[in-house]
């Protein structure tokens, strides 16, 4: 059975539903299990915000209204506690960082060949159901994030910005002679601190959640490999890590919210003279 379901192994399931535009060129690729989990996501949260718009009721809500009150609240405090100015721009987004990656997580803990079963039924050979397992995804958001910092970083404090690359922190330490020397290396690291902060953002959310799935697919080998007693401990150690797993993804989810509005924070501090 379970040589006939998995087929190739845990490497063969983590294989992506891929579009090659290019054979002899690996970025010119497409996985289309990654773009059509997002897209259905990505809707259902938009379609999901217009039917609650139209449920919407004043006084005590209940039911669906009041989780999401609780989550807007949530999401609104924790930016209050880490933002300094108003910018109507960043709650929402952060709202949207928060339940997208939290709701994509959530998939993992579905049995872990079920839906690679189903888009077998429909021809597809492979097909990875989260998308933040795929590197391309965190690294996408990540990048969005750091262009939106780049643009507050420019629009708010240009001069310093542009200072901060040139001359800090060496170059106000050494003689004026020295300056010329020393602007490059403070160039490079001002780099190197900026390009860390999207790679960071990417290979955490991914990173957690790509060794959650290689653990899932262990246990379900575990489970369906094996005689009874393998069967059962594979079950009682799958529901268990399916429950830790939901707990991790939600903290990644949490985690890439904070630290999008942190950056963004970063960006927004008035210059101190």
């Amino acid at each position: 059975m379970a040589e006939q379901g998995h087929e190739g192994g845990i490497a063969g399931h983590l294989h992506y539903w891929t579009l090659k535009i290019d054979e002899s060129n690996p970025f010119m690729q497409i996985h289309l299990d990654t773009m059509l989990v997002t897209l259905v996501v990505a809707g259902g949260m938009f379609a999901f915000a217009l039917w609650l718009k139209g449920k919407l009721v004043a006084g005590a809500p209940t039911g669906a209204q009041n989780f999401m009150e609780s989550v807007v609240g949530f999401v609104d405090d924790t930016v209050k506690d880490n933002f300094p100015v108003n910018n109507p721009l960043i709650a929402p987004l952060a709202f949207t960082i928060f339940t997208f990656i939290a709701l994509v997580n959530t998939i993992d803990v579905l049995p872990a060949f079920l839906l690679g079963h189903v888009a077998g039924l429909f021809g597809v050979e492979h097909f990875r159901p989260v998308p933040t397992n795929d590197l391309n995804l965190p690294a996408a958001m990540a990048v969005s994030v750091f262009i939106l910092v780049l643009y507050y970083e420019f629009k708010l404090k240009p001069v310093h910005f542009c200072k901060e690359l040139l001359f800090e922190p060496f170059t106000n330490l050494v003689p004026g002679f020295l300056k010329p020397v020393v602007m490059p290396i403070n160039l490079i690291l001002k780099l190197v601190e900026e390009f860390a902060k999207p790679l960071s953002l990417s290979f955490r959310l991914f990173g957690n959640m790509f060794a959650g799935e290689v653990i899932f697919l262990l246990i379900a080998f575990l489970l369906l490999s094996g005689g009874p007693v393998s069967m059962a401990a594979g079950f009682v150690v799958g529901l268990g890590w399916s429950m830790f797993h939901l707990f991790i993804g939600l903290l990644q989810a949490f985690i890439f919210m904070i630290l999008t509005v942190v950056y963004l924070s970063i960006a927004h501090q008035p210059v101190e003279h």
